[in-house]
Formats: C-alpha cells, structure tokens, sequence
C-alpha cells in the first residue's frame, strides 16, 4: 500500500472522508494484465456489477474494454462511458419489459437469456418491434466451478436454465420466431484464485457448446465462458497465478478458435481488474475502551463498505488495513466501527494498527469491487461515499457524496391536510 500512499492521502485531502479512492494507473495495468494473459481471439467484458462508476468505465474502455451490464441503467452507464453496442451483452434473472425494449431498441451484442418464459417474451417485443434480436442462452451447468467461494453454477439457483433441460430442449429454442440464437453464456462462480479452476470451468463450457453445436447441427457466433477470477483479500490467500493462468488459457481458447473461427470468444471480470485498484478511506472520529477492547469510531462503516464487515460470509475476517497518517513504530490492536447504531457496524476485528489518534485517516485496500454497488447507503440516512479517481497525477471527484439535502430531494412529503382520492 506505501506506494499509493500519498495519491491516498491527495484525494482524502481534496475530498474528505468517508470516500472511496481508485488508483487509476493500476486499474489500468489489472485489465491489460488480464489482456496479456488471453490470445487476440478472447474479448474482455468489465463487470459493471462491481463498480458501475462511468467514469471508471469510460477509462477501461478507453483501454479497449467492452461491457457486462445487469440493468438498464448499467446499459446507459455503458454508452455513456463510450461502449457501442455491439460490445455490450446484458444478463440478469429479472429483465422487465422496459429494460429488454431498451435493449432491443439499442441492438446490444446479445441479451443472455435466463429462462424459457424470458426467451417467450423477447420474441414477443422483438415481433412488436419488427426485428430479429440476438440472444444467448444462459445454461446452469451440471459441473461447479472449483475454487468459488459463491458458486453461481452446478446447484440450483436462479441464473440460467438447467444444463440437461437446455441441451434436451435446445432444438426447440432454435425455432421460436424473431430471435437468433448466437451462442451461450455459463457464469459457475465468482472470486477464484486458483488458474487450474478457471480452466476448467471455461473447458467445460466450450465442451458444452461443441455438444450442442454438433447436436443440433449449428456454429453458433459467440460462446460466454463467465470468468470469475478474484483477488486475495485474506493472509491466508494468495493471488491468480497469472502466468499459470496464461499458460493453461491461451492454448485452450486458440484451439477452439482454429475449430470455430467465426465464434467470439468473451470472458467477463470486474473484481479481478478493479479489486485490487481500490481503496477505502474513512477518519477516527473518536477512541474508547470498552469492556477491556479499544474501539477506533470511524465516519465510515457497513452502510459504505458493507464487504469489508464480512457481508455474505459465514466466517468474518479481516480486509487489509493500515493507519496512513500514523508516523508512529508502535502497533496496538483496535476494534475499527463505523457511525451506525448497530452492533454489526464493525469494518476491522482486532486489527493491529499503527498507534492511532483522533483525525487520523485508516485505509482499507483490496475495495475495488463491491463496495459502494452493495452496501446499504442509506442506512441512518448516512448515504453513500464519495469516490475520488487519482490518475496520472490528477485528483477528480467522480461521484459526489450525498449530503442531507440530496437524501432528502429525492423522498416526497405528502401534504396530509389535503383531502386524498383513491382512483
């Protein structure tokens, strides 16, 4: 962390605290990293679901990017931030009408399909709207992906369909009017650390388009192999081999593009390019021992890093911590908490930290992803963060941090003196 230390310190001093903090240069060294690790025939789709800032995206695409996105408003975010539509997919387990219009209207790459009522009703729109929509058919395969600590694959959920229905059935996917089936997509888990995993579980997924290919008798343009590679957040983890990964990958992806040169090959990741570029700065309110344990009180907490409180996970631990206003050589362990009245509002466990003061700046590393995008903001009417973007020596403010007065813009008061019909 020492050398982002002082472009920290920069957007913490123009911008207060609590904020989020992103390191522009290594953001952009992660996603060409993950690039150099592929051969030319593998697309790489950001994830806006991790961290759907524009700004952020508008520099990854700048960098040749193309997009994921989960919602409308992650589509337009895409757009705005210079992604063509053909460079876009959209998926999710709950499209409504509006949203799949939009995208029909946009003529996105391709809108992953999530179940046979959900095909139905895009044919029914792209009839309405005379048009041919392309779609993928998004399989829950029977095989787990290895090495995910949230498999999204391999059990039942609620992302895709079956891979046995899917394969049985596939025939008569093929057949429904106005849409043109391009290809499929499997995501089976998130946060991997492991390359072995991660070729697995792509090797499994292009076997599976090879068997329905060769089933039904149909070259299909596009094949989503999901990604789900992480990053260490924990002592006990060690970060993707990235070499391991590249020498197990890009045979694997050329030999299936000689097979089926007219497939585009995407793999999706948000964690593993924007995790590790992402910081969490909040200041010490206040200190105080309680029962025998020294509490730091922080102004940021659950309701603005909800991941670094262990949301999700069984087992709480710890993400990488650090005092970086502190000078001082002695360490004393601390209870970091936030600002909310509630007894889970705790970002750091018996974290050993840099003797603390009133006012100092702590900083969590390792909050890329997931912060902002899954935390309750506006839990105490706190609302959310700011997020500062420290690139090639420029500080800019890329989201500004709620105050009372936007929080409250957006509630409507209703005037109870007046006399109210129901219609």
């Amino acid at each position: 962390m020492q050398t982002h230390k002082s472009k920290i310190l920069k957007a913490v001093e123009a911008h207060g605290t609590p904020s989020y903090v992103y390191d522009g240069e290594q953001l952009v060294h992660n996603y060409h990293n993950l690039v150099n690790a592929l051969p030319d025939c593998v697309d790489v789709f950001y994830a806006l679901k991790v961290n759907p800032n524009v700004s952020l995206v508008k520099l990854l695409r700048s960098e040749g990017a193309c997009t994921e996105v989960c919602s409308v408003t992650e589509m337009e975010i895409a757009l705005k931030a210079g992604s063509t539509p053909q460079d876009i997919v959209y998926l999710g387990p709950c499209k409504k009408d509006y949203e799949l219009k939009r995208a029909i209207e946009l003529g996105v790459f391709a809108i992953v399909i999530e179940s046979e009522t959900e095909l139905y009703r895009v044919s029914k729109f792209a009839e309405a709207a005379g048009k041919v929509v392309e779609v993928a058919i998004r399989i829950n395969p029977d095989f787990s992906a290895k090495g995910s600590p949230w498999k999204m694959g391999g059990r039942p959920t609620q992302f895709g369909i079956d891979e046995k229905h899917a394969v049985k059935n596939f025939g008569s996917y093929l057949k429904v009017p106005h849409v043109h089936i391009k290809g499929i997509h499997v995501y089976n888990g998130t946060n991997i650390l492991d390359a072995q995993s991660v070729y697995e579980n792509s090797k499994y997924i292009l076997g599976l388009y090879e068997q329905i290919s060769e089933k039904y008798q149909v070259t299909f343009s596009m094949v989503d192999v999901g990604g789900g590679m992480g990053i260490p957040y924990f002592p006990n983890q060690v970060a993707l081999d990235i070499d391991e990964f590249r020498s197990l990958m890009v045979p694997l992806f050329s030999d299936f593009h000689k097979k089926y040169p007219n497939t585009r090959i995407i793999m999706e990741s948000g964690r593993f390019i924007i995790g590790t570029a992402g910081y969490f700065g909040v200041t010490v309110n206040n200190i105080k021992v309680n029962h025998g344990k020294t509490f730091v009180v922080t102004d940021g907490g659950t309701n603005c890093h909800s991941a670094s409180a262990g949301a999700g996970r069984v087992v709480k631990r710890n993400f990488p911590m650090e005092n970086i206003s502190s000078d001082s050589e002695k360490t004393k362990e601390y209870q970091v908490a936030g600002p909310l009245c509630s007894p889970d509002d705790i970002i750091g466990r018996n974290m050993m930290l840099k003797e603390t003061r009133e006012g100092d700046v702590l900083v969590i590393s390792g909050s890329g992803a997931y912060g902002p995008s899954s935390s309750p903001g506006l839990f105490h009417s706190h609302g959310f963060p700011a997020e500062v973007l420290v690139y090639q020596d420029k500080v800019h403010l890329i989201r500004k941090r709620d105050t009372s007065a936007s929080i409250i813009s957006q509630q409507v008061e209703v005037d109870f003196s007046k006399e109210v019909v129901l219609q």
